[in-house]
């Protein structure tokens, strides 16, 4: 029978030998789907409370199964029309697994041998070595060169395990036709979207015995292995636990960086749209402030031209007066008369609808009546 097909007896059997969230992250569903196929074939659960009554050994009453004349063969995957929510993280790691599964040409037991390593885990075996020598010599680890080195960070013992994880990871990663680049810094890109990959050895805390008067710490090793996915931040990590080792767990990292690549992917396009939605907003506002910015400055020109013609012809007014005074008056001179002349030729420079050239002022902005800016360039 497929892990993934119980029937009612086995399926209530599980849910009272561990939490329904337990339950959930080994099949591929969300809690709540299990709780409805478990409601679906009357089974049922246990109550609030009592997984915490397990843990402190306290007494805790389990309900019976309530007899029915059928069995049913219950399967535990995505198609089953109970489960809600198909887009539920855990939901999409079981139709991928088992999409993954099916491809022949992958590989994903990690063997207990390396057998025609990668490129990658070939130059890191050699920078390990190098490296021992270095620190031997007591020189720095930037002293030996890293090129195509992997990300590991482990004791040496658990180094051997780390390659092999690592190098059936890149195998895969390869056959995927996904980009790999390390050096230390060990990358994988897929669908654009790229992610950080490095082996690391879980460490626990440990109280130093001194007789300072502050408590202090030292990280000690585990011997766990730790593989963690970075994207500027740690985003996750899957760890040797007591039921299973990190190399049972390749499956389940390519399926969610895949499952994770799609979800960036797709929030990548959707941010690529906003932005461009931003920018022709901008440059809508842009035009149309160009266009007002425009208006105003044609307006500012036409209100700056009707008043030079208003004041040329206050001018002009002025100018008749004057030599009509001087007429009546008896008093038109030779100088005045050069005045007169003078003054005309003035209110023609700065008549908009004349603007007769005077040298003098050929310098001078006619609408400010101030020098004009000289362009040096």
């Amino acid at each position: 029978m497929s892990e993934n097909v119980l029937n009612r007896k086995q399926l209530y059997d599980l849910v009272w030998s561990k939490p329904v969230t337990h339950i959930a992250k080994e099949y591929g569903f969300s809690d709540n789907g299990i709780r409805k196929i478990c409601k679906k074939y009357n089974i049922p659960l246990p109550k609030n409370g009592y997984w915490s009554k397990i843990k402190f050994n306290k007494k805790v009453t389990k309900t019976k199964l309530p007899k029915q004349d059928d069995n049913p063969q219950i399967t535990l995957e995505k198609s089953n029309s109970v489960v809600s929510g198909g887009n539920h993280i855990n939901s999409q790691m079981a139709l991928r697994k088992k999409e993954l599964k099916e491809i022949e040409e992958l590989r994903f037991t990690v063997p207990d041998r390396l057998s025609k390593p990668h490129k990658y885990v070939t130059a890191t075996k050699e920078y390990h070595k190098q490296l021992k020598v270095v620190q031997k010599r007591g020189g720095w680890s930037s002293d030996v060169d890293s090129s195509n080195a992997l990300n590991i960070n482990v004791s040496e013992s658990l180094v051997p395990r780390a390659l092999r994880i690592f190098d059936t990871l890149l195998k895969i990663f390869d056959k995927r036709g996904y980009k790999i680049s390390s050096n230390i810094n060990t990358e994988v890109t897929i669908k654009e979207q790229t992610y950080s990959i490095r082996i690391t050895e879980k460490s626990k805390r440990v109280k130093r015995e001194d007789n300072r008067s502050w408590d202090s710490y030292d990280f000690v090793p585990t011997g766990r292995l730790c593989l963690k996915i970075d994207d500027y931040s740690p985003i996750k990590e899957w760890a040797d636990s007591k039921t299973k080792q990190l190399e049972e767990r390749v499956l389940d990292i390519l399926s969610w960086l895949e499952i994770r690549a799609k979800k960036d992917e797709e929030q990548a396009i959707q941010s690529a749209l906003w932005r461009k939605k931003i920018e022709e907003e901008r440059e809508r506002e842009k035009q149309l402030q160009a266009l007002k910015d425009n208006e105003l400055n044609r307006f500012q020109q036409l209100f700056d031209t009707a008043s030079r013609w208003h004041k040329s012809q206050y001018l002009r007014n002025y100018i008749n007066e004057f030599e009509k005074y001087a007429l009546d008056s008896k008093t038109l001179d030779s100088d005045k008369q050069e005045w007169i002349k003078w003054a005309k030729e003035k209110a023609d420079w700065y008549d908009p609808f004349i603007e007769k050239e005077v040298d003098l002022l050929k310098d001078v902005d006619r609408d400010t009546l101030k020098p004009k800016k000289k362009n040096y360039w």
